[in-house]
């Protein structure tokens, strides 16, 4: 598959640990590779080859490609109507990363290419990470993940809170943090390491954030990988950042909302995406519910 250069390439040069690292310790240090423009880690599915799986913080359910997981042996079996046929239940009894083993977690499996994913063969949500700090240094290109946590452990400041707040009223519960800001106003954000953009303002937030004359942007730009693969409305951002750190490149946007993109009911403002952390560290701690975005020098 065309992932399998691209993690060469990866693995070929690396930058050393971050210092953002001090302090934690860490089961597994690994190299992070890009795929689509989303972050992923090499696994082995027991004594398997080595794959390319994605790490999605704004999905509840891992996933794993159908092809693959029959190629690994894995016993799949079908999810009952209203689920649409193509769809199975998967457990994977180990899956190796870097020195990290995670034993028995569950996936939802389907046809990748079918459903227009990212060349990878699977996905890892943050709920494969319970207890555990996960930290994805975009600066040195590192992944690195603690063992179980039993006890409070300190993260890089600045930091704040997260919670698991519903998608919608009858949605999943997601990743929503505390401490970003959209032009020096606090905005609570679901973190989605699966969409590519910055940070999306849903029509509820709008008016609260005074962002009425921008919403009405006709500027677009399409996302292949968020609700199927839509457009968003664009516009420019004076400022994005996490308790003051700036975040984003030079010329920052801000999204809104089209008729083709899934809403939170009001539940929370926005969806913060890769387009801010590209230049950060972004550490999040699933024992203590707490996350911290760092750039050194900043």
């Amino acid at each position: 598959m065309a992932a399998a250069s691209l993690l060469a390439t990866s693995l070929a040069a690396q930058s050393p640990v971050s210092p953002a690292g001090a302090g934690m310790q860490f089961a597994a240090d690994v190299p992070l590779v890009e795929s689509d423009g989303v972050p992923c880690v090499s696994v082995r599915i027991g004594d398997g080859p080595e794959l390319l799986f994605g790490i999605d913080t704004g999905n509840v359910n891992s996933l794993v490609d159908t092809n693959v997981a029959k190629a690994a042996g894995l016993t799949i079996t079908a999810i009952p109507p209203p689920v649409p046929a193509g769809y199975f239940r998967a457990i994977i009894p180990v899956l190796h990363l870097g020195t990290l083993v995670l034993e028995g977690r569950h996936a939802l499996a389907f046809d990748f290419a079918a459903n227009k994913m990212p060349t990878i063969a699977g996905t890892l949500a943050y709920t494969a990470f319970k207890d555990r700090i996960v930290q994805i240094d975009f600066i040195a290109r590192r992944v690195r993940i603690t063992g179980v946590l039993d006890r409070p452990t300190a993260i890089p400041a600045p930091s704040d809170r997260f919670s698991l707040i519903t998608f919608g009223k009858d949605g999943p519960p997601i990743v929503v943090a505390q401490g970003f800001e959209l032009d020096g106003r606090p905005v609570s954000a679901q973190l989605d390491t699966m969409y590519t953009g910055s940070l999306v303002i849903y029509t509820a937030s709008i008016a609260k954030l005074g962002l009425e004359a921008r919403a009405h942007t006709g500027s677009t730009e399409f996302f292949a990988l968020t609700d199927g693969g839509v457009n968003m409305k664009v516009a420019s951002a004076a400022s994005e950042s996490f308790h003051g750190i700036p975040l984003g490149a030079a010329d920052r946007k801000v999204y809104f909302p089209t008729p083709g993109v899934h809403e939170p009911d009001g539940l929370f403002d926005a969806t913060a995406g890769l387009a801010l952390f590209r230049d950060a560290v972004l550490t999040l701690d699933f024992h203590d519910g707490t996350l911290s975005v760092t750039r050194p020098g900043a």
